[in-house]
């Protein structure tokens, strides 16, 4: 029983390291977590909104001039938190490019 326990724990664990060196390359948020049993271990990878070119209440460019909608609330204020950030307090549509700043 110990040995299967171990050997799925390690699986998992390669498994999650892998994702985290490969890692998306998009702008959408994405996290994920693996827990084994009561052995105590864990891992964990997130990844957050970094491909925003500018952000505002109601969404954001990325960096390829694409327009997304944020995720929900926790998406936009996280961003809004994020150091070096290029949020805008209002919405895209407000100023004649449409928010996006050449």
């Amino acid at each position: 029983m110990s040995k299967t326990l171990n050997g799925a724990f390690v699986a998992l664990a390669l498994a999650g390291a892998a994702f985290a060196i490969a890692g998306p390359a998009s702008a959408d948020g994405v996290g994920v977590g693996v827990h084994v049993g009561d052995v105590g271990v864990g891992v964990g990878v997130g990844v957050g909104v970094g491909n925003v070119a500018f952000g505002y209440q109601d969404g954001y460019w990325d960096s390829g001039h694409r327009w997304h909608q944020w995720r929900n609330d926790e998406e936009m204020q996280n961003y809004r938190k994020a150091p070096g950030n290029k949020y805008y307090d209002w919405k895209h549509d407000r100023d004649s490019d449409e928010g996006w700043h050449s």
